[in-house]
């Protein structure tokens, strides 16, 4: 890795606070001294076609090379294919890899496969999504429930005052799924200070300043699948100011729905992460705004940390590798551009 892309990481990776997490030498390309690497790392991610994981990727290979690992990738057909994704582990354990990464599709169902690494001595990092398994070594991501809050007062923002609110879910058991939308709920609750008036038969009648009209998961997670979701969504619910999406997939189908619909500009709508077409949605107006993350260094750090693990150090129980909320006016800033992709810098 070049000098320029190692400074174009640190630079992210200070933005997330993780300078402390991560030293300058580390950072800079080449193993850090005294660890050697070698074998082969598992990285396991939610679904293929999604943009968010292939950088992911890239940011595991590139690690993989200055340490000296193979980088043995794979991604589940579907955030709902959790039995896809377990076989997907159960490959790596009889692979008898030094490490997993993985971002499970399900918070709870992934906890026997997971045990079965842990008899084997495979030490298992989760990223951008996590699991309720007491042995996994830590999680590298977004804290979910806090980027869903950024989300939710960003929202809040663009309806000024008073709103009717969609909220599309791309999984029902995945982690980061749920830690968005109980988040967003969390600011549009908190928000919602009722107000009294009296209607014609003199009844007192409370009202709320923001209404969320209808809260779905995808059943499949799939772009196509959100679509119809987002479609249906705006038949029953005409009047919907703001459709609320929590991935890239989920993202990208409420826009084709909205676009189809004739209604682009016109329903707002906030997301999550920051594929090509997701910026392209942006600059149109279609997308009012996306929550970006970091998913070159959740795959960067994922493997650095495998490595870590081995080597006999210990790492916290979580490293939060932050979230911003990328609109039409900031997209095409420095800053911006360094969270967008770090490797291109």
């Amino acid at each position: 890795m070049n000098r320029k892309k190692g400074l174009a990481r640190r630079i992210a990776l200070s933005a997330a606070a993780l300078c402390v997490a991560l030293s300058v030498t580390s950072c800079a390309g080449g193993p850090p001294e005294g660890q050697q690497g070698g074998g082969t790392i598992a990285v396991i991610t939610q679904a293929k076609g999604i943009q968010f994981w292939d950088l992911v990727e890239k940011g595991a290979k590139d690690a993989g090379d200055e340490l000296g690992y193979q980088i043995d990738y794979h991604a589940a057909n579907a955030s709902s294919d959790i039995e896809g994704q377990k076989e997907l582990v159960r490959q790596a354990i009889n692979n008898h890899v030094a490490g997993i990464v993985i971002s499970p599709n399900s918070a709870t169902e992934m906890s026997d496969v997971l045990q079965e690494a842990e008899v084997a001595n495979i030490p298992v990092i989760t990223i951008s999504s996590n699991a309720n398994y007491p042995g996994i070594s830590t999680y590298i991501g977004s804290d979910n429930e806090s980027a869903g809050q950024i989300a939710g007062r960003n929202a809040l923002q663009l309806l000024s005052g008073t709103g009717k609110i969609g909220i599309i879910a791309h999984s029902e058991t995945a982690s980061n799924a749920q830690g968005r939308v109980n988040g967003f709920e969390s600011i549009v609750n908190g928000a919602n200070v009722a107000t009294a008036t009296v209607d014609e038969a003199g009844n007192e009648v409370h009202t709320t300043k923001y209404e969320i009209v209808e809260k779905v998961s995808s059943s499949n997670g799939q772009r196509e699948n959100v679509k119809d979701v987002a479609t249906k969504l705006i038949k029953d619910h005409p009047d919907v100011d703001l459709i609320f999406a929590t991935n890239e997939a989920s993202t990208l189908g409420v826009c084709d729905a909205v676009v189809a619909a004739g209604l682009a500009g016109q329903i707002k709508v906030v997301g999550f992460n920051s594929s090509d077409e997701e910026q392209a949605y942006i600059k149109n107006d279609t997308l009012t705004g996306s929550v970006v993350q970091a998913p070159y260094n959740m795959g960067y750090m994922g493997v650095r940390y495998i490595n870590s693990l081995n080597d006999g150090e210990k790492l916290r129980a979580s490293y939060d590798t932050g979230a911003m909320f990328v609109t039409k006016s900031n997209i095409n800033d420095e800053t911006v551009q360094l969270w967008l992709d770090p490797s291109q810098h």
